[in-house]
């Protein structure tokens, strides 16, 4: 019993070493990560996609964003493409018809988010393509933002924050704090060439780059990752073409999902991709994280239901707690870089319950996405 608990220790020692590394190196990163603008020229025309079903009740709020957005009107178009929406979605588009005529609205018969991304490829007039959803909001600047990103680096793939909304409740204040972990980690990633996160809300890319990669064919047998698979296809085109806009005011905003049964089902639709999609450095990020919080967990079992088994001469329960305080010290490094960046330092006050109910919830949600089945826009999806 003794030998198995040493190997168990050593095993989330070892973990915790790599996983401080690899948090520090995106802390790093994301220091590093300046916004870069060159003079406002609007000399690129863009093609804003979005799908859409069943959003008749945010859609207005999306268009009135576009339509104010300050960019000149006459180089971009918004190619709205619906995934078979059983609501009055269209209708409420068409009303907009009359004073925006650069709107296109495509009916895609409800095949899903890549085909419905392929579909307004087809037609889509733009140099520059920009991917978002129609739950988000986004400020004026976006738009130019992204433009002027793109004239400085010549990015094949530009991957822009996203910010989750948060009310009273606790929960959706935990939910801000953790998809603020994440957008820097990625953007902390990128600074280093490694391609591990982004969010098709807040996506731009090439029409040229889309079709040098074929778009998402041979990943189209999923019906998730039009955003981190396609950028996994750029990246081994690109290795360094791939970059992180770090601008708050390029940011897109979403709301918090409301119930914890919303929550974990769109946690178990982004762990369901196939592992052996995703890239070599996604899959060391996603292996560690989930097992050092296994491990940590496991440690405490043993410490507290075998308090008199030691590592060493240390008993097992000190040794979990000195790693989980290891692991909220870089963690808590990350999230004071991003909660600076997006002005919400006040949030940090809730980190270390955030950090308790973390280490179940990314074992949870690892464990639960193996079965390749959730709930998406009112579909069922079942991976393969």
């Amino acid at each position: 019993m003794n030998l198995v608990v040493e190997i168990i220790t050593g095993i989330a020692i070892l973990l915790g070493l790599i996983y401080t590394i690899m948090i520090g190196m995106f802390c790093v990163g994301w220091m590093m990560t300046k916004p870069k603008f060159d003079s406002a020229k609007e000399d690129v025309f863009v093609s804003i996609i979005i799908p859409v079903r069943d959003e008749e009740d945010t859609i207005d709020m999306v268009l009135d964003d576009l339509i104010i957005q300050g960019y000149d009107k006459t180089m971009f178009e918004i190619i709205i493409v619906d995934d078979g929406s059983t609501d009055e979605t269209v209708e409420v588009i068409k009303d907009f018809f009359d004073t925006e005529n650069n709107i296109k609205v495509i009916v895609n018969n409800g095949s899903g988010k890549k085909d419905a991304i392929t579909t307004a490829m087809k037609i889509a007039k733009g140099e520059l393509i920009i991917t978002t959803d129609a739950d988000c909001s986004r400020g004026e600047n976006w738009i130019q933002d992204i433009v002027y990103f793109y004239r400085e680096t010549h990015a094949k793939m530009i991957v822009s924050p996203v910010f989750i909304e948060y009310d009273t409740p606790l929960f959706s204040k935990m939910q801000s704090l953790e998809f603020m972990s994440l957008v820097a980690s990625g953007g902390g990633a990128l600074y280093f060439e490694n391609a591990i996160l982004c969010n098709g809300a807040n996506l731009a890319y090439t029409k040229q780059v889309w079709e040098e990669v074929n778009g998402f064919e041979g990943v189209e047998q999923t019906a998730t990752g039009d955003d981190v698979l396609l950028m996994y296809k750029i990246k081994e085109k690109y290795p360094d073409g791939i970059k992180f806009l770090k601008s708050l005011s390029a940011t897109v905003i979403t709301e918090a999902k409301p119930t914890l049964k919303e929550f974990f089902n769109q946690r178990k639709r982004w762990a369901s991709k196939p592992f052996g999609m995703l890239n070599t450095e996604t899959k060391i990020v996603s292996l560690v994280v989930y097992f050092f919080s296994f491990f940590i967990l496991l440690l405490l079992d043993i410490g507290c239901f075998y308090p008199n088994i030691n590592f060493f001469e240390y008993p097992v329960i000190k040794i979990c707690i000195l790693l989980f305080a290891v692991k909220c010290v870089i963690d808590f490094l990350l999230l004071l870089l991003a909660t600076i960046f997006f002005e919400e330092k006040k949030l940090l006050i809730w980190f270390l319950p955030m950090q308790i109910i973390y280490l179940f919830y990314v074992v949870i949600t690892g464990f639960s996405g193996l079965s390749k089945k959730y709930e998406w826009k009112g579909r069922i999806i079942n991976e393969k």
